[in-house]
C-alpha cells in the first residue's frame, strides 16, 4: 500500500481545536517530535496513529485519505480554471486555510456578502451531514412518543403540556406549512398536509423550543446573524426529520429492503424527496448507512438542495452536467431512473433519480417540478436493490462533470462552453 502523508490535515485539526503540538501529542499518546514530523510530512501515518487521530478529534479515517483535498481542488478549479488539478490538490493539501480563502475571492471582488445558504451547505458537509446530539435527542423523543400512529397526537399534547402552545390543524397559513401565533400561543398547521408532514412541522417547533441550547452551541461560531438564522433553521429541520424518521428505525428499514426508497417511504408515510434526504444523513459512528450524495435540481439544472461528500463536488456556478441522470428523470415521471456515471477524477457512482411534484395550486398555475437524486460510490452499489441487473463496470459508465463552465472533458459532444485558458 502507498504511504499516507497527512501533515496538513493533522495540523488543521490541531489548530482548529486550539491545541499546541505538546497538548495534541499527549492526547494522541505520541511524542511531540513525532507529531512534528507527521505535520511536516516527514513521517507517514501508521494505523495506530490513524485510530488515535479519529478517536481524539472525532473524524472519520477518510478525512486523511485525500478526499478533502480533491474536493477543495475541484472548488479551486472554478476560481483558477487554467491550473492543473494535481497542482491545485497539492496547494489545497499544503495550505488548506489559504485555499479556503482563495475560493472566496470572487465574492470578495464582487463586493457581495457570503451566501448564507452556501455557508449552511458547507457547514452541513463539514459535519458529514450528521449531528449526533440532535439525532440522539430526536430518537429519544420519538421513542417517548410511541409508534408512527401515536406520534402526531402525542407530540401536539407535549407542546401544549410542556410549552403552553396549542396546535390548530387545517389553518390558513400564508407562507410555508406552519406558523406560530405568539400572542395566542398557538401553532397553526396548513390544510392538506400529510400525517408525516404534520409530524415534521410540530417536531421542528419542538426542536426550536426544547433544544435551543444545542442549536445555539452548534452555531456559536457564526458571526453573521442572517447566516446563523439560516443554519439554525436547517438544524431544526434536521431534528424534525430525525423525529419523523428515527435513526435506528429507518436504518433497519433501509437495510432490510436494500434501500428501496419507495418501500421505506411507505413505512414512514414520507415522500420520495424527504426519504432520500434523510438517507443522506445516516452517518452515526458505529451504525453508518451507505454514504449517499443527495441533490435536488430543476429542469434548467439549478441545484436547490444538496448534501455532498468530498468525493463528489457540485459546481457553485452554472448548471449541472447535461449528461447527468437528473435531467433524464424529467423524461420518465413517476419512475426511478438509474445511471452509472464517471467523474473526471476517475471515480464511478451509481445514481437513482426521480421527478417529484409539488401540490396542485389551482387551474392555470404550474406545479413545482424537481428531480431528486441519490448517489453513492459503485463500491456500495451491491447493497442497493437498484443495482440489480445494472452494469457497474467503469468502462460502461456515462462520463459526467461538474458543469460545462469548469469541466475538463474537452472532447464532450454535449459541451456548452470552451475550456478555460491555460493547460487542461
Amino acid at each position: 500500500m502507498p504511504k499516507l502523508f497527512a501533515g496538513a490535515q493533522i495540523r488543521t485539526l490541531r489548530t482548529a481545536h486550539r491545541l499546541t503540538q505538546a497538548e495534541a501529542a499527549r492526547a494522541l499518546d505520541i511524542s511531540t517530535s513525532y507529531l512534528n514530523q507527521l505535520e511536516n510530512d516527514q513521517r507517514p501515518l501508521t494505523a495506530p496513529v490513524l485510530v488515535a487521530l479519529t478517536t481524539a478529534f472525532g473524524v472519520e479515517a477518510s478525512y486523511f485519505s485525500g478526499d478533502a483535498e480533491r474536493e477543495a481542488a475541484a472548488a479551486l478549479a472554478e476560481v483558477l480554471p487554467g491550473v492543473p488539478k494535481d497542482e491545485l490538490a497539492d496547494f489545497a493539501r499544503s495550505f488548506p486555510t489559504i485555499a479556503a480563502q482563495v475560493r472566496e475571492i470572487p465574492d470578495r471582488l464582487a463586493g457581495t456578502s457570503p451566501d448564507p445558504y452556501e455557508y449552511t451547505r458547507n457547514f452541513f458537509q463539514d459535519h458529514r451531514n450528521y449531528f449526533h446530539d440532535l439525532d440522539m435527542q430526536a430518537e429519544t423523543l420519538a421513542a417517548r412518543l410511541g409508534g408512527r400512529q401515536l406520534r402526531l397526537t402525542r407530540l401536539a399534547s407535549t407542546l401544549d403540556r410542556e410549552f403552553g402552545y396549542a396546535v390548530r390543524f387545517n389553518q390558513p397559513v400564508e407562507d410555508g406549512r406552519s406558523s406560530v401565533a405568539m400572542g395566542a400561543r398557538e401553532i397553526h398547521l396548513r390544510a392538506g398536509l400529510t400525517e408525516a408532514q404534520q409530524c415534521f412541522e410540530l417536531s421542528y417547533r419542538y426542536g426550536r423550543l426544547a433544544h435551543g441550547d444545542i442549536l445555539a452551541g452548534l452555531t456559536r461560531g457564526i458571526a453573521d446573524s442572517p447566516t446563523r438564522a439560516v443554519t439554525t433553521h436547517g438544524l431544526a429541520q434536521y431534528f424534525a426529520a430525525a423525529v419523523t424518521m428515527p435513526y435506528t428505525e429507518i436504518l433497519e428499514a433501509a437495510r432490510e429492503t436494500r434501500y428501496d426508497i419507495d418501500v421505506v417511504s411507505a413505512r414512514f408515510g414520507t415522500g420520495f424527496e424527504s426519504t432520500c434526504q434523510r438517507l443522506g444523513t445516516m452517518q452515526r459512528p458505529g451504525a453508518q448507512a451507505v454514504p449517499f450524495v443527495f441533490v435536488r435540481t430543476d429542469r434548467a439544472g439549478n441545484v436547490s438542495k444538496r448534501q455532498e461528500t468530498p468525493s463528489f463536488h457540485f459546481s457553485r456556478s452554472g448548471s449541472t452536467c447535461p449528461l447527468w441522470v437528473v435531467h433524464r428523470a424529467f423524461e420518465t415521471p413517476n419512475r426511478v431512473t438509474r445511471q452509472v456515471s464517471a467523474t473526471p477524477d476517475g471515480r464511478t457512482q451509481m445514481w437513482v433519480a426521480r421527478m417529484v411534484q409539488g401540490p396542485a395550486v389551482g387551474f392555470g398555475t404550474p406545479r413545482r417540478e424537481h428531480a431528486v437524486a441519490l448517489g453513492c460510490d459503485t463500491a456500495y452499489a451491491p447493497q442497493l436493490v437498484y443495482a440489480d441487473g445494472l452494469d457497474l463496470n467503469p468502462s460502461s459508465a456515462t462520463p459526467i462533470g461538474p458543469g460545462c463552465a469548469t469541466c475538463p472533458r474537452v472532447d464532450c459532444a454535449q459541451r456548452a462552453f470552451p475550456v478555460g485558458p491555460g493547460p487542461s
